[in-house]
């Protein structure tokens, strides 16, 4: 059997601080042993996708290049968990 969860959480207001606060959900996650998580749409940003503004553009980042990707990368091998990390 496999343990999964599941994170929704409200933006905080910026993008560093959710991205710490998933980090802090993930390894309360992997303490509790789940090996699948899955985190909510556009984890780290405000959900904009009901509008089209430029200003959101900020939030896009390389995949798989990117910072918060490579992040969680390391993150997601030192937990032994597989993550499902929706961005933008």
């Amino acid at each position: 059997m496999i343990k999964a969860a599941i994170v929704q959480t409200a933006w905080t207001g910026d993008k560093e601080s959710m991205i710490e606060l998933h980090e802090k959900h993930m390894a309360e996650a992997a303490a509790a042993g789940t090996q699948v998580m899955c985190f909510q749409e556009l984890f780290y940003g405000p959900y904009f996708c009901q509008v089209q503004d430029a200003e959101f553009y900020s939030y896009a980042e390389a995949i798989p290049d990117g910072p918060t990707t490579k992040r969680f990368q390391e993150l997601a091998a030192k937990h032994g968990m597989v993550l499902v990390l929706p961005m933008y």
